[in-house]
């Protein structure tokens, strides 16, 4: 080994969402932290492909989108505990007079391990909610809810059937 001759990592790119977060939690923030490799987060889909905007929770969702156009893109999210965590979420976040966007978003910019977050926008306005999500802090009360939900629904996109008695 000589790793003096090749350059340190300084960055990682995983997906990383409310819903999207166990992997990275459990098993890569105490290596990447910065008493340790030191290595940012970039976190890509923070709204893991839409869903956690709510657009998906609608009776009538847009034919045109992700989640339509390509069957069998985003089952992880359809096929397990994510609809029950999404409500939960979208709730916290109406109690704090926020959009789903936001408190999502919010909660990702804002974690101490994030370097940076990859979004993405269909439209000027996604994009224009996206950016202003920056600027939104969420209070401690708030944070705390979110994690009463994480505990809860740890890994919803894995875990099928868990944690329904705790969340029916």
């Amino acid at each position: 080994r000589y790793p003096d001759l090749y350059p340190n990592i300084v960055s990682i790119q995983n997906s990383y969402s409310l819903i999207v977060r166990k992997d990275y939690d459990a098993g890569l923030t105490e290596c990447c932290s910065p008493r340790n490799c030191n290595v940012g987060l970039l976190a890509y889909s923070p709204l893991a492909g839409g869903i956690l905007s709510g657009k998906y929770a609608k009776n009538k969702v847009d034919e045109k989108a992700r989640l339509n156009l390509f069957p069998g893109f985003m089952a992880r999210y359809k096929d397990s505990q994510v609809e029950k965590a999404v409500a939960a979420y979208s709730s916290i976040a109406s109690s704090h007079g926020l959009t789903p966007t936001e408190l999502s978003l919010s909660w990702c910019y804002h974690r101490s391990n994030v370097a940076s977050s990859i979004i993405g926008a269909t439209t000027l306005e996604q994009l224009e909610e996206n950016l202003k999500a920056f600027d939104v802090r969420l209070t401690a009360e708030c944070l705390e809810e979110i994690e009463d939900v994480y505990k809860v629904f740890t890994d919803p996109t894995k875990a099928y059937g868990v944690g329904k008695k705790a969340a029916d």
